[in-house]
C-alpha cells in the first residue's frame, strides 16, 4: 500500500526536477515577473524589445546585468514538451576543507534513483571512519545491515563516553518475530575507569507462565539500609518482606500469593543478605478474565453482550509468557545486566484487539484496522520471520577520544510469501526499495557514497492521487487545478545533475511531457489567454543574462505599432521593432537544442508536447529557477 511519506516523496522529487528544469528560462528577474500572469497587469515587467515578424508572431527579448561569473542556458520547447538547463560557476576560492562531490537524481512515471558521492579533507574531529549500510525490500526479500567503525576526538574532552568513571560501554543481542511469536535476548556491560563507589549486587528474576499459575524465581545479593535490616536478617523475616512485597501485586489481581525462600544468609556486619526465592501466584488469569469480560460488557464505548465480551477476554489471554528473565550485576570494575524474553501466541490477542477497537467509537478509517488485520492474518499464513541483531561498544581511551563500534543486521524468511498472502488480501505491494550508503577515511580524506532506488507502480500518479486526496475541501482550487491537469501531462522522465569539483559548480536538469497540453485550461482559467508562449530560450555569459521568448499569435498580421504596444508585456520603454524595421534573415535568435535536451534525459523524438505553444504560460514559467539559481544565489550570497 502506498504510504503518504513515499507519496510526498515522490512528488517533491517530481516538482524539484521539473520546476528547476523549466525555471531556469525565467533566469532574468524581468522575463519571470513579465509572463507571471498572477500579477496585475500595471505591474507587469516589460520586455526590453519586441520583433514583430509578418503573421503576429513575436519575440521577447529581456536582458539584464549580472555581477556574478555563472555562464550557462536554459530552455523550454513546449511543442515538444522539452525542459533543460545547463548551468556553470566558478568560485572565487576553493572551499577549506577541498570538498567535491556529485549527485544525480532521476524520476519516471514508475521509479525514482539518486546516487552521489563526495570527498572533503577529514574534519579534525575525526580520526579515522569506516561506515556501510544497505538495504533492500522487494517482493522477494526483505534485509538490511549497517555497520560503523570509528575514532573520534574533542579538544574539549566532549568525545567520550560522557563520564570520567565510563570507561566503556557495549551491547549485543537479537529480537525475532514470527506471525504469533516474539523473542528477544540481549546484554548490556559497562566498565568503570574508577570505582563508583556502589555496593557490589547480584539480582536475577525468572518469570514463568504454567498451567494454572505464574511462577518467579529470583536471586538477590546486596547491601540493605540499617533501617530495614531486621525485614531481611533471617530466613523468616525475608519471607514476609517478599510476600507484604509480592502480595500487593497478588491483590492488585485479585490473585493470591505464595512464597518460598529457598536459600538465605545475611552478614550483620555489612548487613548484606543473599538469598534465592520462588513466589507463586495462583487465580490471576480468571480474576484478570473476569475484570476484562465486565469491562468490555459495560463499556458505553462498544455494544457487546456477555458473551462477546468473554469471549474476547478469553483470547486476550491467549496470549502465553513462556520466559521472562533478566539479571543485574554490579561491581567496583563493571556493572551488566542481560535478558531474555519469549512471548507465544500474541497474533489472537492482535486480532482481539482490533475487535475490540472495530466495536468502539473509534475511528477506525484513521486507524487503518483492515490494513493491520490483513497484515497480522499474512504474516500467519506465510509463516514470516524476521530478525533483527546487533552488537555495538564505545570506549573511552583517554577523556578526549571515543572509539565506537556498531553493527546490526535485519534478515527474513518467507518475505516472498507473505507478499503474496498480502496481495491475496487486497493490501498494495508498496514498491521496491533499495539503498546503500558508505564512508572511510583514507589518507587523510573522508570520501561518501550513496545510491537509492524506489520503484512502484504508478508512482507520480499515484503520489498526486495522494495530494489530491489530502487536499479535499482544504487546498485551492488552482492547485488542485495544477495537479490534475500534471495527472494527465503524460510525463515522461526528469532528471538533474550537480557537482562540485575545485572551484567549479556544474548544474544540470530536464524533464519531458508527452502531453504538455493538459495544462492548457488551467493555465488559461487562471492567468488569461493573451500570450501564447511557444518557446523560451536563455543564456547567461556572467556578465548578462539574455531570454528570447516567442510568441505563437501576439498581435494580427496587420497590427499597428500601437496595437502593439497594448500587449502587457510592451512598456513605454521596450524597443518595438516592426516587420519591415527589421530582417528576420539577418537577425537570429537562439533556440533551445532540443536534441541536446533529448539526449540528456535519453528520450526519442516522438513528438510530444504541444504544437503551436500554449496560451497563458507564462505562469508556469514562473515556477522556473527557484531550485536551479537556489544554488548559485546562495553560493554568490556567500
Amino acid at each position: 500500500m502506498r504510504t503518504q511519506t513515499r507519496a510526498l516523496l515522490a512528488l517533491a522529487l517530481a516538482a524539484l526536477l521539473v520546476t528547476s528544469s523549466v525555471g531556469a528560462v525565467a533566469v532574468g528577474g524581468s522575463s519571470l515577473s513579465a509572463l507571471n500572469g498572477t500579477q496585475e497587469q500595471d505591474d507587469l515587467e516589460s520586455a526590453d524589445e519586441i520583433y514583430v515578424e509578418d503573421d503576429g508572431d513575436a519575440v521577447l527579448v529581456y536582458r539584464e546585468d549580472t555581477s556574478g561569473t555563472g555562464t550557462g542556458h536554459y530552455g523550454a520547447d513546449l511543442s515538444e514538451g522539452l525542459f533543460h538547463v545547463f548551468l556553470n560557476d566558478t568560485m572565487d576560492e576553493a572551499p577549506e576543507d577541498n570538498f567535491s562531490g556529485e549527485a544525480s537524481f532521476e524520476l519516471t512515471p514508475e521509479s525514482m534513483t539518486g546516487d552521489g558521492a563526495f570527498s572533503m579533507d577529514t574534519p579534525d574531529s575525526v580520526e579515522d571512519l569506516s561506515f556501510e549500510a544497505s538495504g533492500e525490500q522487494t517482493r522477494e526479500n526483505a534485509q538490511g545491515s549497517v555497520s560503523l567503525d570509528g575514532t573520534f576526538t574533542s579538544e574539549s574532552g566532549t568525545a567520550s563516553t560522557g563520564t570520567s568513571m565510563v570507561e566503556s560501554v557495549s551491547t549485543e543481542g537479537s529480537m525475532t518475530t514470527t506471525g504469533s511469536t516474539f523473542s528477544t535476548d540481549g546484554s548490556v556491560s559497562a566498565t568503570f575507569s574508577e570505582d563508583p563507589g556502589m555496593d557490589e549486587m547480584h539480582f536475577a528474576f525468572t518469570l514463568e507462565e504454567r498451567e494454572d499459575s505464574y511462577v518467579l524465581s529470583g536471586e538477590q545479593d546486596y547491601v540493605v539500609g540499617s533501617y530495614s535490616a531486621d525485614s531481611w536478617n533471617t530466613r523468616e523475616s525475608a519471607r514476609r518482606s517478599l510476600e507484604a512485597q509480592f502480595g500487593v501485586v497478588a491483590r492488585q489481581l485479585d490473585g493470591e500469593v505464595s512464597v518460598t525462600v529457598d536459600s538465605h544468609s545475611f552478614d550483620s556486619d555489612t548487613n548484606r543478605v543473599d538469598m534465592s526465592y520462588t513466589v507463586e501466584f495462583t487465580g490471576v488469569d480468571e480474576a484478570v478474565s473476569e475484570q476484562l469480560t465486565t469491562a468490555l460488557a459495560s463499556s458505553q464505548q462498544m455494544d457487546l453482550s456477555e458473551s462477546e465480551a468473554e469471549d474476547l477476554a478469553q483470547r486476550l489471554q491467549s496470549v502465553e509468557l513462556t520466559e521472562l528473565s533478566t539479571t543485574v550485576d554490579v561491581t567496583s570494575e563493571e556493572a551488566s545486566a542481560s535478558w531474555s524474553v519469549q512471548i507465544d501466541n500474541y497474533d489472537e490477542a492482535s486480532l482481539a484487539m482490533l475487535d475490540i477497537a472495530e466495536a468502539s467509537e473509534m475511528n477506525s478509517s484513521q486507524m487503518n484496522l483492515e490494513d493491520t488485520r490483513a497484515r497480522i492474518e499474512a504474516q500467519q499464513a506465510a509463516d514470516l520471520t524476521q530478525e533483527y541483531t546487533w552488537n555495538g561498544s564505545v570506549s573511552s581511551p583517554d577523556q578526549s577520544t571515543a572509539e565506537v563500534q556498531f553493527a546490526a543486521d535485519y534478515r527474513t524468511e518467507n518475505w516472498g510469501s507473505y507478499v503474496e498472502e498480502l496481495e491475496s488480501r487486497g493490501v498494495e505491494w508498496s514498491g521496491d526499495t533499495e539503498f546503500s550508503a558508505s564512508a572511510r577515511t583514507e589518507n587523510g580524506e573522508l570520501t561518501a557514497e550513496m545510491s537509492a532506488t524506489f520503484s512502484q507502480e504508478e508512482l507520480v500518479s499515484g503520489a498526486i492521487d495522494s495530494m489530491l486526496q489530502s487536499s479535499e475541501g482544504t487546498g485551492s482550487d488552482q492547485s488542485r487545478a495544477m495537479l490534475e491537469a500534471f495527472q494527465q501531462s503524460e510525463f515522461e522522465t526528469a532528471k538533474m545533475d550537480v557537482s562540485m569539483e575545485d572551484r567549479t559548480v556544474s548544474f544540470e536538469a530536464g524533464a519531458s511531457f508527452d502531453n504538455v497540453s493538459a495544462f492548457r485550461d488551467v493555465m488559461q482559467d487562471e492567468y488569461g489567454k493573451d500570450l501564447s508562449v511557444e518557446s523560451a530560450y536563455g543564456e547567461l555569459t556572467g556578465d548578462e543574462s539574455v531570454t528570447y521568448v516567442r510568441l505563437s499569435g501576439a498581435v494580427s498580421g496587420d497590427a499597428s505599432e500601437s496595437d502593439v504596444r497594448e500587449l502587457a508585456v510592451v512598456g513605454d520603454e521596450t524597443d518595438v521593432h516592426m516587420p519591415g524595421d527589421w530582417d528576420p534573415d539577418e537577425k537570429d535568435f537562439p533556440e533551445m537544442d532540443t536534441q541536446e535536451a533529448r539526449n540528456y534525459l535519453s528520450v526519442d523524438d516522438d513528438g510530444g508536447g504541444l504544437l503551436g505553444g500554449m496560451p497563458g504560460f507564462g505562469p508556469a514559467v514562473a515556477l522556473v529557477a527557484l531550485v536551479a539559481l537556489a544554488l548559485f544565489g546562495r553560493r554568490r550570497a556567500e
